[in-house]
């Protein structure tokens, strides 16, 4: 199997994980609710011995994107592994999450054939100089009251977060809150993610709160609907679900349909393809970010690997370990003293997980050998 001009190892063996992680506190979004986080994790083994991590992100229900993690584990197990261990192309359409997962355990495993080789560093010989702290947005779900939503934040700010973004609806409640975190805090840099839900009233009301930026207002394939928005809005309009693709990015450019672009991995099938759309955006004048999907520590530190990179200019949605579970089955991705997020330094993608504690999270195992 030919990559970039090299020819890659065979694949003997991989292992799919299903694990559910309980989160420290319920997400709430557009999407829906997530109390405990549902993964598919996928380790890959090499002739040689050499074995790699990859996570699939997608979430529990097809409420994100098409994709969700019993789908997933379906597509893994029945096309994408077969195919791989017979390597031979799999002929799937679509699914970019679990590719995603099976693409970074494969390279994770062979970096570290390679001498230990890091992921970050590999990314940064093309791409630029990575870094090997972030600074960090702290995504605060919807709350019951705005006294609730400021205490979330306060809590954020006192870790160090350098953006806070907020989830919201139309819902009055939702701009009420957004309403009462700005008169509490005039200047911090705030910025609100509709999940593509957002209406003319409710827009205009959450633009005279002096936004960051406004993320995903119009539903993900309305491009022409999120360009009229850019277009009325003094906050600038940042494109997430809408980007699935380099392709896709192309059109919202020429469309003028957003002028801030959130860059996932697991959502772009892959982290060159998502270096890609990130250098391709920043060179386009766009701000760029990378946004989190609340992986666990494996596909934090992947994504932390693109969000390390000199083309995302605006601080990472990625939060350490610690925001969101009590226990991460890696070693947990941390920040320092000053809020920053620190790139894990080991080999590969910088971290595995921990025996007992995927044991402890695994709801579902299965081996699969060529």
């Amino acid at each position: 199997m030919h990559h970039n001009g090299r020819v890659l190892p065979t694949v003997v063996e991989v292992e799919l994980v299903r694990a559910r992680l309980p989160m420290l506190a319920p997400l709430r979004s557009g999407h829906g609710t997530e109390t405990a986080r549902d993964l598919v994790l996928v380790r890959v083994t090499l002739a040689d011995g050499s074995t790699g991590w990859g996570e699939c992100s997608a979430l529990a229900r097809p409420t994100y994107t098409a994709e969700h993690s019993a789908g997933a584990w379906a597509v893994l197990r029945d096309e994408l592994v077969p195919a791989l261990l017979a390597d031979r192309d799999s002929g799937v359409v679509g699914h970019p999450m679990a590719t995603h997962a099976l693409a970074v355990a494969r390279t994770d495993a062979n970096l570290r054939r390679r001498g230990d080789r890091r992921l970050v560093e590999d990314l940064g010989a093309r791409y630029g100089r990575p870094a090997e702290r972030v600074p960090t947005t702290a995504v605060v779900g919807r709350a019951d009251a705005p006294d609730d939503l400021v205490a979330a934040v306060g809590n954020c700010l006192a870790r160090g977060a350098a953006l806070v973004k907020v989830k919201v609806t139309p819902h009055p409640d939702d701009i009420a809150a957004v309403a009462a975190v700005r008169s509490t805090w005039p200047d911090l840099p705030l910025a609100v993610d509709g999940n593509g839900t957002l209406d003319a009233r409710s827009l205009s009301q959450l633009d005279a709160l002096v936004l960051a930026y406004v993320e995903q207002p119009a539903p993900s394939e309305d491009l022409l609907q999120s360009a009229a928005m850019a277009k009325r809005l003094g906050a600038p309009v940042a494109l997430d679900e809408s980007i699935t693709s380099l392709a896709m990015l192309e059109v919202a450019l020429a469309l003028r349909a957003g002028q801030v672009i959130n860059v996932k991995p697991a959502r772009l099938g892959g982290v060159h393809i998502a270096a890609d759309v990130a250098r391709t955006a920043a060179d386009a004048g766009c701000a760029v970010f990378v946004g989190g999907m609340v992986e666990s520590g494996v596909g934090r530190a992947v994504a932390l690997a693109v969000a390390a990179l000199p083309m995302c200019t605006l601080p990472t949605d990625l939060g350490p370990s610690d925001r969101y579970f009590a226990r991460d089955v890696t070693e947990p991705i941390v920040t320092d003293d000053d809020g920053l997020l620190v790139v894990p330094a080991g080999p590969g993608i910088g971290v595995v997980p921990i025996p007992n504690r995927l044991n402890e999270a695994a709801v579902d195992r299965l081996i699969l050998r060529s």
